[in-house]
């Protein structure tokens, strides 16, 4: 049965969410550890490699995520995306998540500076007063919009370029570049020339990178450009090259994560109306169980990929080096063995043992606490001052690596 089971092929990929998970659901049952064959159609020509290790359940993906020393992250060996990426374009465009120990520990403690609790806590009540904002502009009784260019999207990309101290005329155009590079394959994105849209996001970000950076080591501010152009790591400056991947990485991983959560997890709330009815009750009480509940809903990083470096037992399975390792964090969070009734939401789900920020090890994600800030204001804007929303049913972005909603019709309607 589990060998009729295809992850490799773009109709898998052109799925729901839930129909994945039917597949998904046959293989954390019989094989929590697959061999399945080379991706379809890969964006890069040979980047398809000569297939992998499917990793579905969740125990497994957290022994993966904590050996890093057996899989690799590196960009030397392709990067994190299920294709496998020329090394130059891996470093390009993943920075710290494509490196492995000792260059990994050295860059995510140079950049955790601005993700510090101190430094969150100071953002805390400008992020309030944005996601206030944001949801009072479309707060009008029978107001039509997109909920996610209008409600999900606009705090997200806010905060990263807060960070980043971006001035207005430079945020302008950061999103559609961003969203191009990782929908590089849907019609939506894309267009009809994946490869272009990679490339022209690549150029456009390197160049408003190096302006940036020659503007921060003249007049140096409190942002994390200034930070990264001024910061040596064991006595040497990074490279121009390394800063402007680690914005894309921050544009990218911060930005387009957070976004998703917010779309998948407020039409999650909004289907449960008992829940929304009790969040918009006590959100001071419940707020944080629903974040929680919204991250492993969503699972915006759907895969991550490792190599093999030595030979391992995995699953059952010998595992030699050089193989690729996909991660299924959507798969994982809808373990069975985890979460009773995994598709169910469920606020007071306890414990909530997502791996939806990292299944553990070096590579946990930096922005969690900020992410979670910016879902815990935005939703508790949503439920008290959009109390009749309807939303219509998500248009799916077609990919393999991050589980984007494009599109997702809404209405302000009248209180029910």
């Amino acid at each position: 049965m589990t060998e009729l089971i295809d992850l490799s092929g773009v109709e898998f990929w052109g799925r729901s969410p839930r129909d994945r998970d039917r597949s998904l659901a046959v293989l954390r049952r019989e094989a929590p550890v697959s061999r399945q064959r080379p991706l379809d159609d890969p964006v890069l020509p040979g980047a398809a490699g000569d297939g992998y290790w499917a990793v579905v359940g969740h125990a497994e993906v957290v022994a993966v995520s904590r050996d890093p020393e057996t899989y690799s992250s590196d960009a030397r060996y392709g990067g994190v995306t299920m294709e496998a990426l020329p090394p130059a374009l891996a470093r390009a465009t993943q920075s710290i998540i494509a490196m492995d120990a000792p260059e990994h520990a050295l860059l995510r403690r140079l950049v955790s500076s601005a993700f510090t609790p101190r430094r969150m806590s100071l953002m805390d009540a400008a992020i309030r007063r944005a996601a206030r904002d944001i949801v009072g502009a479309v707060a009008e009784p029978g107001r039509e919009f997109d909920f996610v260019a209008e409600v999900a999207e606009p705090l997200p990309i806010w905060a990263i370029c807060e960070i980043l101290g971006l001035d207005e005329p430079d945020r302008t155009w950061i999103l559609p570049h961003a969203n191009a590079m990782t929908g590089c394959r849907d019609p939506l994105f894309g267009g009809t020339d994946p490869i272009g849209a990679l490339r022209d996001g690549l150029v456009a970000f390197g160049a408003l990178t190096a302006e940036l950076i020659d503007d921060r080591r003249r007049h140096p501010g409190d942002d994390l450009i200034s930070a990264l152009a001024e910061a040596e790591v064991d006595g040497e400056r990074l490279t121009d090259d390394e800063i402007a991947a680690f914005v894309i990485l921050l544009v990218i991983a911060g930005n387009e994560t957070t976004r998703h959560a917010i779309a998948h997890g407020v039409k999650a709330l909004r289907d449960s109306p008992e829940q929304w009815a009790a969040v918009a009750a006590d959100p001071e009480g419940l707020l944080d169980g629903a974040v929680e509940e919204m991250v492993r809903w969503a699972t915006p990083i759907m895969t991550f990929r490792r190599t093999v470096t030595r030979p391992a037992l995995l699953g059952g399975h010998r595992v030699t080096p050089g193989e690729s390792v996909v991660l299924f964090y959507e798969s994982a969070n809808r373990d069975e063995s985890v979460f009773e009734d995994p598709w169910r939401f469920d606020i007071r789900r306890r414990p909530n043992r997502h791996i939806a920020f990292g299944g553990g090890g070096p590579h946990f994600c930096l922005g969690a606490v900020m992410a979670r800030k910016q879902i815990r204001h935005l939703v508790a804007e949503v439920v008290t001052r959009l109390p009749g929303l309807e939303l219509a049913e998500p248009r799916y972005v077609l990919g393999n690596f991050i589980n984007a909603i494009g599109t997702m019709a809404a209405t302000n309607g009248a209180k029910p």
